[in-house]
């Protein structure tokens, strides 16, 4: 959990931009990925693009690799 955290909320408190990234919160620009695996267990896990099933970029699905997201909240890059 540490590097986790290290990488994204300890990363936006080092370059003072944690009011806007850096945590999962209303009003924050959001990056992420989903996953089925628990990176807890084994962070390599991460490294699997298998395992990455969805990818939010700037608070909008960009790929929907494994269907999660009903098909209304479809941008044009997840079909493609």
């Amino acid at each position: 959990m540490e590097a986790i955290k290290a990488g994204t909320r300890n990363a936006a408190e080092l370059l003072r931009l944690e009011d806007h990234l850096g945590t999962l919160e209303a009003g924050k620009l959001a990056d992420m990925v989903v996953t089925d695996v628990d990176p807890l267990e084994d962070i390599s896990l991460l490294a699997d693009p298998a395992s990455i099933g969805l990818i939010i970029q700037g608070g909008r699905p960009v790929k929907d690799l494994k269907g999660w997201l009903p098909v209304e909240t479809a941008v044009p890059s997840i079909a493609g």
